[in-house]
């Protein structure tokens, strides 16, 4: 056996100097976020994505792994030592910060953890749209079960050994592991008498003091301090279409609310003590209300508190139509802040007793059609390759490619139903093929409607799949490889219903028509 030479050479004596690694201004993600949670240690970065958990070094903005995780929405939890995290969405499973695998824990618990929150060391809370459940961590079982008839949930934070989640009510409620049958409320002081949709708490945060942010449909904000008192209630006057709160955060000075369209607002919550050797010349009282537009859009963020300089916001937003996200840090002092207008909630009055000659009638107006057609899978590439005089139109519930499919003018298309248009796709890298763009709509004009859905035809095996992570991974594909894609539609009807705006340049009937001959003639993308 050769024995191994060890070669030493003289040191020069000159001190070396390790550059540490340079820090992104941005970091370009597979998805859109749809959460950012800080570790403990305030190292790391955990990024929920559809389909995948990202670990991101909160100095560079760089990536560190990712986990794939079977949840459409996925939830994270850290636990207080050993680097554990906790994921919910559909199923509760643990994993690592420092690993890709995890592994699941616990049966039953389906529509009980789509989110999570450790409450305590040793109890993490999970509500979902089933119910809610308090899990011993040591003993791997349930301590508290509540089930519910299904309803949606909005939120779910930490609040002095409390868990305080929302269902989208006027009201946020409390779960004290001590006393879990029953919940603690909390609302506004200015809440009405009656349920109104847009009072509802669809947000929810913390602040690095213990505080807890309650954000309602309607631009209202309200913090509460660890006892459950209530420390203070803004009221912006903002449009209800641009009030929705995506996240909310803050610090010990001001509350962070993010609303659509990139629009950031601040609330103060106290004015800051005046110094002790301060002279005559006080500085000016901060405002009490800001708002600013951001670079970019965002969809999720949180609050960076800063060893020895000051919080950064570190935010997630879509990008490339919304098939990928990106994620980057903003100095809450260096932003373009403009004064915002308070006001006063309108409360709305009690309704009187209904009498039998002022009884109001059902509206019976219908809003979908009724379709009895072929289902989505059977849809022929051909079909929709050629011209059409009517509309392709589909239900807006069910499994998708099991929905059946119809052809209406386009005046006769109701408000609610699905629009199927056909398109040809280019993507990033890769050959043109057929997609369908479903553009669905809703009936009332003050409701956000869905996010369009894309199908396009696979390869293995050959049919139309929808353009998710779980898709694209069977067909070997990658998302960075897919997007941003060119798009070509061949119409863009004017129908009826409140739908999301898509992008003028797609229509392009020219475009469609020689990205359909490319695909023939090339005979790579086979139907």
């Amino acid at each position: 056996m050769s024995r191994k030479v060890i070669t030493r050479r003289p040191s020069s004596g000159e001190r070396r100097t390790i550059a540490p690694a340079a820090a992104h201004e941005s970091l370009d993600l597979d998805d859109r976020p749809l959460s950012v949670t800080v570790s403990r240690d305030g190292k790391r970065l955990l990024v929920a994505l559809p389909y995948e958990l990202w670990v991101v070094n909160a100095a560079t903005l760089a990536a560190e792994r990712t986990i794939p995780v079977a949840a459409a929405e996925p939830t994270v939890a850290e636990a207080p030592k050993e680097s554990k995290i906790w994921l919910g969405g559909h199923h509760l499973h643990v994993g690592s910060i420092f690993a890709t695998t995890h592994a699941k824990v616990g049966t039953k618990l389906a529509g009980y953890v789509d989110r999570l929150a450790l409450v305590r060391p040793g109890l993490l809370c999970g509500v979902g749209s089933q119910g809610e459940v308090l899990w011993d961590v040591d003993k791997g079982a349930p301590v508290h079960r509540r089930k519910a008839g299904e309803h949606p949930t909005h939120g779910l934070v930490r609040l002095g050994g409390r868990a305080v989640w929302a269902d989208g009510s006027a009201s946020a409620w409390v779960i004290e592991p001590e006393h879990p049958s029953g919940y603690t409320q909390l609302r506004l002081r200015q809440t009405s008498e009656e349920a109104v949709d847009a009072e509802g708490i669809v947000a929810l945060g913390t602040t690095s003091k213990g505080r807890c942010i309650l954000a309602a449909r309607d631009g209202a904000i309200a913090w509460f301090a660890p006892n459950l008192r209530t420390e203070g209630e803004r009221f912006p006057r903002t449009p209800l279409r641009q009030a929705t709160p995506l996240a909310v955060c803050g610090d010990e000075r001001w509350i962070y609310a993010l609303r659509p369209r990139g629009l950031l607002q601040r609330f103060l919550i106290a004015q800051p003590p005046r110094p002790a050797d301060a002279g005559d010349d006080d500085p000016p009282p901060l405002p009490e209300a800001q708002e600013c537009r951001l670079r970019w859009p965002a969809s999720c963020m949180t609050l960076l508190e800063g060893e020895e300089g000051p919080a950064a916001l570190i935010l997630g937003g879509p990008q490339a139509e919304g098939l990928l996200g990106r994620l980057w840090r903003a100095d809450p002092e260096s932003l373009a802040w403009q004064p915002l207008r308070l006001g006063a909630r309108a409360l709305k009055e009690p309704a009187p007793e209904p009498t039998s000659e002022g009884r109001k009638v059902p509206d019976f107006t219908p809003t979908r059609s009724k379709i009895s057609g072929s289902p989505l899978a059977e849809l022929k590439v051909d079909a929709i390759l050629g011209a059409r005089a009517g509309v392709l139109i589909t239900t807006a519930h069910g499994s998708l490619l099991e929905r059946p499919v119809g052809e209406r003018p386009a005046a006769e298309v109701m408000p609610a139903d699905t629009v199927i248009l056909p398109a040809m796709i280019r993507p990033r890298q890769g050959d043109a093929r057929p997609a369908l763009l479903l553009w669905p709509g809703v009936s009332d004009p003050e409701r956000e409607p869905p996010d369009p859905l894309w199908l396009v035809w696979g390869d293995s095996p050959r049919g139309w799949i929808e353009l998710t992570t779980p898709r694209i991974r069977e067909q070997g594909w990658s998302r960075p490889d897919l997007f941003p894609m060119q798009v070509a539609l061949a119409q863009l009807p004017e129908v009826a219903g409140n739908r999301p705006t898509l992008n003028e340049r797609w229509h392009d009937p020219e475009h469609f028509a020689a990205l359909a001959r490319e695909c023939k003639r090339l005979l790579k993308v086979i139907w």
